[in-house]
């Protein structure tokens, strides 16, 4: 039972992540937290993991439709992979309680701009 439900996150995350271009961890993260009682670094870097190959599928998908806009996209990434590697330096020396209440902050915030964007 348990690997069925770890199969159900990761459908719902690959499914919501995908379509909302979220990535999944925002569900992947939280549930690793209190379902696995993981801690916060070892649920974001578990959900990077599971984030990768569903990121590959709907990158695949997307673009065949034409949903992306490439030409803005790579600019982006230039400074994604740049924060990449600073967060994961950071998340070897920031305690795990930070990078949780970290997580939660950001989640609340961007819902609360996307909530009240007219």
């Amino acid at each position: 039972m348990d690997i069925l439900f770890l199969i159900l996150i990761g459908l719902a995350a690959g499914t919501l992540g995908s379509l909302l271009g979220l990535g999944g961890g925002f569900l992947v993260v939280p549930a690793l937290i209190f379902l696995k009682d993981m801690d916060a670094k070892q649920a974001s870097g578990t959900a990077i993991a599971v984030i990768v190959p569903t990121m590959i599928v709907a990158l695949w998908r997307r673009g065949a439709q034409g949903h992306i806009d490439f030409g803005i996209a790579w600019q982006i990434a230039i400074g994604a992979v740049v924060g990449a590697f600073v967060g994961s330096w950071l998340a070897g020396y920031l305690p795990a309680i930070v990078i949780r209440r970290t997580f939660a902050v950001v989640l609340v915030g961007l819902a609360a701009l996307l909530f009240f964007k007219k």
